[in-house]
């Protein structure tokens, strides 16, 4: 039985749908990988910073959740390249030495911090950073936050409805262009 016969290989071929217009031709198709990469490696450094803060800040919880969630683009990408054929830890393997220290560095130096952050907050009962807690049966500083909490959802709810019409607005804008160069 192939990979390609199971509920999860059909799932991924569905999700990534290879043969849609949309990747491009060859040239496109591998600068939106290498883009995709990126991405990725960026999401990865910002979950790992995201749980030095909350670790620092005395959560617990949290930076488990970060560290586990940004293991979860790796193993998805070492799966979904297994099941094509290809060893990512022999691509990896293949990489400059500067350029595995630098990753193994970061990645490894921001879990110790986490750790650490971590140990001290379970020792000492406190993060190392010292966060003020708002009193919230204070009249003033509920109204306050209940305001900003209010704000933001409001402005995220128009902020995404302004992105989802440019989004389209552009989109139909780029057929129309690619309509009138095939006719004209």
């Amino acid at each position: 039985m192939t990979d390609k016969a199971t509920y999860l290989g059909r799932a991924a071929d569905r999700l990534m749908d290879l043969d849609n217009a949309s990747y491009g031709d060859e040239r496109e198709r591998a600068v939106f990988m290498e883009a995709s990469t990126f991405g990725t490696t960026i999401g990865t450094y910002l979950h790992l910073l995201g749980a030095v803060v909350a670790a620092a800040l005395g959560q617990l919880l949290l930076p488990v959740v970060l560290v586990v969630l940004m293991g979860v683009p790796a193993l998805a990408t070492g799966w979904y390249a297994s099941r094509r054929g290809v060893d990512i830890s022999e691509l990896a393997a293949r990489a400059g030495t500067r350029t595995k220290a630098l990753h193994i560095a970061i990645v490894f130096g921001a879990l110790l911090l986490v750790l650490g952050a971590m140990l001290f907050t379970v020792s000492t009962g406190h993060g190392l950073v010292p966060v003020p807690e708002p009193d919230l049966l204070d009249p003033e500083t509920r109204e306050l936050l209940s305001s900003m909490v209010g704000g933001a959802c409001v402005g995220g709810v128009i902020g995404g409805a302004g992105a989802g019409g440019w989004f389209l607005w552009k989109s139909r804008r780029r057929a129309t262009a690619a309509t009138e160069d095939d006719q004209g």
